[in-house]
């Protein structure tokens, strides 16, 4: 279905300026009202309650407005009236002259800090001030401020900026390509993944619960978890099908690289009373270059194609790279235990290391 298109500019226009119903706006636009509330919401313009009738004589509107001196704001609160524009109005049909208005006392560095520094909502921000959330609204327009984006409007947690620590970038960089779904709507890096495994739970969190909020849910025995980063993980965004030159070139960010990686997709253990090292994944590239820089560091690794492309089965063809000697893998067990985070990961690399160490003993 084609998106309605309508601009911010022209729904401030017909909503706050014009105060025009979701209804009225609607037909003017030829589309559903909920479309016109959705949009409000995206735009993070402040909603309007529905207006219902309310019978106010003029004794009544007197006493509140020119003997106790009450806003119209205050007037709506105290008689639990949504709008304040409907106190306005009662105003006008009883003939009772509006005083002068005088503006609500809040700055533009106050406005500022609430908003963009506080993150307060339209509505916190009215409350303080004792004035409705239209008022706030256009007094950013006046002070002009301007509103958050859509993906601002839904953060509420805050998002720390990436360490910059190449080590942990390599290992990230790895975990993602092997487990890992990341998209960019706006400003925000929206990282996911899903698993039966309690412990992949444990390392999602424990990678990225100090740069922003870990959601974490529950669907029969599937765990979905997820957090919002900011645009210092834009490195995460791309899901490439290589591995980066900087990595290959250094054995240290190869190697933290492939502990990520292998967090995600490999599984070490002891087989036959034998230690074996192995990862499988349909990355046929990224795997070819595990295995070619492995044997550069004189690590014996294997790579060949494990399962071919079986319809009903999986699409394409499954590869493999493995290590099976007990010299090579006592060499990769070693660089790798210092960067494994996997806890059930780091338990079989630790079994399978002694497994390696009785087997090398004269």
């Amino acid at each position: 279905m084609k998106k309605i298109k309508i601009s911010r500019q022209k729904l401030v226009k017909l909503y706050i300026e014009k105060e025009l119903s979701t209804y009225s706006i609607a037909k003017l636009i030829k589309c559903d009202p909920t479309v016109i509330q959705k949009r409000l919401k995206e735009y993070d313009i402040p909603s309007r309650q529905p207006k219902k009738k309310i019978d106010l004589d003029k004794e009544k509107l007197e006493n509140l407005y020119l003997e106790n001196n009450l806003s119209t704001y205050k007037i709506a609160k105290f008689l639990n009236v949504k709008s304040n524009n409907t106190i306005s109005r009662k105003l006008r049909d009883a003939g009772i002259r509006a005083r002068q208005i005088i503006k609500t006392p809040i700055t533009k560095e106050d406005l500022d800090y609430l908003y963009h520094v506080k993150k307060w909502p339209f509505s916190k921000i009215a409350h303080k001030f004792s004035c409705t959330p239209t008022i706030i609204f256009r007094r950013m327009k006046e002070f002009g401020i301007d509103v958050r984006t859509v993906s601002e409007a839904n953060t509420i947690y805050a998002k720390n900026d990436f360490s910059g620590n190449l080590i942990e970038k390599a290992y990230l960089i790895g975990f993602r390509l092997g487990d890992l779904n990341v998209r960019q709507p706006g400003s925000l890096i929206q990282v996911k993944s899903s698993t039966t495994k309690q412990e992949q739970v444990e390392l999602f969190k424990k990678l990225f619960q100090r740069y922003g909020h870990v959601r974490v849910s529950k669907s029969n025995l599937c765990y979905n978890h997820q957090v919002g980063l900011n645009k210092s993980f834009e490195f995460l965004t791309p899901k490439k099908d290589n591995i980066e030159e900087w990595i290959l070139e250094s054995d240290d960010f190869f190697v933290a690289f492939l502990a990520g990686y292998v967090d995600a997709e490999g599984n070490i253990g002891v087989y036959s009373k034998q230690a074996r090292f192995k990862i499988k994944t349909y990355d046929k590239f990224i795997l070819r270059l595990i295995y070619q820089k492995l044997n550069q560091m004189q690590i014996n690794a294997k790579f060949s194609l494990d399962s071919p492309m079986k319809k009903g089965k999986h699409n394409k063809d499954l590869w493999c790279v493995s290590v099976n000697k007990k010299q090579s893998l006592y060499q990769l067990f070693n660089i790798l235990k210092p960067h494994i985070k996997h806890a059930k990961r780091f338990k079989d690399l630790t079994i399978a290391e002694s497994n390696v160490q009785e087997r090398l003993k004269p």
